[in-house]
């Protein structure tokens, strides 16, 4: 008797180990987003005229459905589990073009995707495990 318990508890935590990050990968949105620049986004300028914003880029939201959603979404938490636009008031709201005194800025819209994206993917990448692009034009494509 003790035995069949012990192995059904052990079974039971198992599959707890198991399906709770699927189930929490569940809720991620299956449709891929374009990210564009937000309207009212200032560019850098380059002999006097105003620079090129760079083309949008493709998100394939559901290829990150196993990392965990707070991990982008760091406001979850205290947000209630509400998920905020990343330029929403107090987050990444800086619309000012980057120079050398901003460009580290992480209010910077820039900053915040650059920094969040580049950097995982760098860290995969670190650890052999499958990862996105790196490069500019391998992000801003058509």
């Amino acid at each position: 008797m003790k035995k069949s318990l012990l192995i059904s508890l052990i079974c039971a935590a198992f599959l707890c180990l198991v399906a709770a990050p699927m189930l929490s990968a569940a809720d991620a949105p299956k449709d891929d987003l374009v990210i564009k620049a937000p309207e009212g986004m200032k560019v850098k300028e380059k002999d006097g005229q105003p620079g090129k914003l760079q083309k949008a880029v493709p998100f394939p939201h559901s290829k990150h459905a196993a990392v965990e959603c707070k991990e982008c979404h760091h406001t979850m938490d205290k947000d209630g589990g509400k998920i905020n636009a990343c330029t929403a008031a107090g987050c990444h709201d800086s619309l000012e073009a980057k120079g050398k005194e901003n460009a580290k800025d992480i209010k910077l819209v820039e900053n915040a995707f650059h920094n969040q994206c580049i950097e995982c993917h760098k860290n995969l990448k670190k650890e052999n495990k499958p990862t996105g692009p790196t490069a500019c034009g391998k992000c801003h494509t058509k």
